[in-house]
């Protein structure tokens, strides 16, 4: 389903994912009762770390099949069944530039198995996330950064960087099971992904 989505398009996408080895370790992660960021900060960032090194670590989107259908969300909001994100390793300043190694992670719960598109949007929050180059108190951050964002929640008036705002759209906050469409500005920018370069810049 990601391919059809992210390379639906023809030459314009060309975004494809490739399958390989599923690991299956004596390490379970439940997560109904824990938030999907310390669900990636935690537990799912130390498994993938551990199985990228022992298998060498090549640069790609690492995903956690976790327990439990939902992950912990205090907000009385609706309970996310997926979490993407990057994990970042050898961050330096070299000559003033930012250098670093990214690598996706996603972790998707039981009840995101039986939502065709969860494992295609959470690959999109990698793939747009980019680095602030302008740090604060020395501190350089990660956000995705959705371009057809941000999502403006209409009860709430909250503003949402890492979601669209376009109805239908495969980052919107809810995805409905009718296949959502994917924008040109989201392509161009996700073919940007240091995901993509394949290589360590030294």
């Amino acid at each position: 389903m990601a391919n059809q989505i992210w390379n639906g398009g023809g030459m314009l996408c060309n975004i494809n994912f490739i399958p390989q080895p599923v690991f299956e370790v004596k390490t379970i992660i439940d997560v109904t009762n824990l938030g999907f960021q310390a669900a990636m900060e935690g537990p799912v960032k130390g498994l993938i770390k551990k199985v990228k090194h022992k298998i060498g670590n090549p640069i790609g989107i690492y995903v956690v099949y976790t327990s439990g259908n939902d992950f912990a969300f205090s907000s009385g909001s609706t309970s996310p069944i997926g979490a993407g994100g990057v994990i970042i390793e050898d961050f330096r300043i070299k000559d003033g530039i930012p250098k670093f190694t990214l690598f996706g992670s996603i972790a998707l719960s039981n009840r995101a198995l039986n939502a065709p598109f969860t494992f295609a949007h959470e690959a999109g929050h990698v793939l747009l996330t980019e680095l602030d180059k302008q740090p604060f108190n020395n501190i350089f951050k990660f956000n995705a950064i959705d371009p057809t964002g941000p999502f403006i929640n209409p009860v709430t008036g909250k503003s949402d960087i890492a979601h669209s705002n376009l109805v239908g759209n495969l980052m919107a906050p809810v995805l409905s099971n009718i296949i959502p469409t994917i924008d040109p500005l989201q392509l161009q920018k996700a073919r940007m992904s240091r995901i993509f370069q394949n290589a360590i810049i030294k």
